[in-house]
Parts: structure tokens; sequence; C-alpha cells
């Protein structure tokens, strides 16, 4: 083994460490999250939407679980569970969209145990897990039609996007919606910031499950990179100060 693989397997290694001991006694050290208006007006917008009769709309965008943007539907869908127990007894329960098959099958599977674990399994219709195109474009093109025919109030758009995901979000905010957007992309996100009310920059959309409070394992993720973020810049700033000082060289 070079030792590049020896570090990388290093971090593996530290990295799961982590993950055990915050799940593990994670809850006995305090930690405050950074406070992003987005997810904190997002439970408000959520009850109104309940207590209107309207719907809350998760887009879950182009991501599939079988290639690698998955992680950005496995972010989308971590937001449903939790989502999907505010909605529950609502009349108008959350409707989630993919334009990737078994995203869409994954979501279904998602709400149907969600509702059989708050005991309102009669509420549950599959139908509420779409698949509105098969591509980035189509998708997009559905959405319109979807926010108007469902009366969405409650636009939460986390998964992959690319620029198309502008438009999405534009037309929630044409709608007047609550629009919260993210995406894995940069020039995504960008267009995003312009066009949405609440924006999600950076790592702020993968950290949607551990805003929404989804469970122990989201939480000890972010623990587990600002202790990494951390080790990192201490490394740089070693490492440049060895340099400055001649050592190593």
């Amino acid at each position: 083994m070079t030792l590049t693989d020896i570090a990388g397997l290093f971090v593996v290694l530290l990295l799961i460490a982590l993950m055990i001991a915050y799940l593990t006694v994670g809850s006995r050290w305090s930690y405050t999250l950074r406070h992003i208006p987005g997810f904190g007006t997002l439970g408000t917008a959520i009850e109104r939407a309940v207590e209107a009769g309207e719907r809350v709309h998760l887009s879950l965008g182009a991501g599939s679980i079988l290639r690698d943007d998955a992680g950005a539907a496995f972010v989308g869908l971590a937001m449903l569970r939790r989502i999907g127990e505010a909605t529950t007894m609502s009349d108008r329960p959350v409707v989630v969209t993919s334009a990737d098959g078994a995203t869409t099958l994954l979501a279904q599977d998602t709400l149907q145990s969600t509702f059989r674990r708050m005991g309102a399994s009669d509420r549950y219709h599959a139908t509420s897990a779409r698949m509105l195109g098969p591509s980035p474009l189509s998708y997009t093109a559905g959405i319109p039609t979807l926010l108007a025919t469902e009366d969405v109030s409650v636009q939460v758009m986390n998964g992959a996007f690319t620029q198309e995901g502008a438009l999405a979000a534009d037309f929630g905010e044409r709608r007047e919606a609550f629009v919260i957007a993210g995406a894995h992309d940069v020039p995504a996100q960008a267009l995003l910031y312009a066009v949405a009310q609440n924006p999600l920059i950076g790592e702020e959309a993968f950290a949607g499950g551990a805003y929404l409070n989804v469970g122990g394992m989201q939480r000890a993720s972010l623990r587990t990179q600002d202790i990494l973020r951390t080790l990192l810049i201490a490394a740089i700033l070693i490492g440049t100060l060895l340099r400055t000082l001649g050592i190593g060289r």
C-alpha cells in the first residue's frame, strides 16, 4: 500500500469511529446547529398548509439511487419521513415527485412506512409519490401542472438538480408558495440563490435530515464532518508553518 492509500484508510476508519461514538454517547454532548432561516420557518409553513388544507410538495429532482448523485436523493428521502409525519393527519398529505423510477419506489415505501407508524395507513395513497418525467427537463415541465392541480403552498426542493432547478423553483415562487431549495450542483445553487426565497448553499442541502431532527445518524454525520473539517484545517496550517520554517523541504 502507498502512503496515500494508508492515509485514505485512516480517514475512513476515523470517520467510522467518530460516527459510532456520536451515535452511542453523542446525546450527552451539547451541540448547536447553525441557524438556517429556511429550515427555521419550514415547520411553520407546513403547519399553515395543513391547517389550510393545502399541499406540501417535496421535489427530489432527477437524482437516482443508482448513480453518483445518490447522496442528494437519500437526503431528500430522509426529509420525507419528517414531512410525511407532519402532514399525515391532513386531508391532503405531502406529495413527493422524482424523475427516477427507483427513487420513486423508495419514496412510496418511505411514505407507506411513515403512515403505518403514525397509525394512518388508510390515508396512504401510492400516487402521493410520483415520477413526473424520465429526464430533468420533462420532470421540470410537469411541475407547474402539479402545483396548480394539487394546490401546493409549500415547495421543498432537495435533491439532484442542475440548471433546470431554478425553473422549478420559479414555478413555486410565481404561485407565491413557500419555497426552500437546495441542490448538489454548484451552478444550480447559484441560480437557486437568485430565484428561491430560501436557498440552501453548499452543504446546507445535505443537512436537511439533521435540521428536521429525523434521527441520530443525521446529527452524528454533521458532527463528524465538523471534526474532520477542523482536523483538515489544522493539518493545512501546520503544513504551511513547517514549509515557512523550511522544515520538510
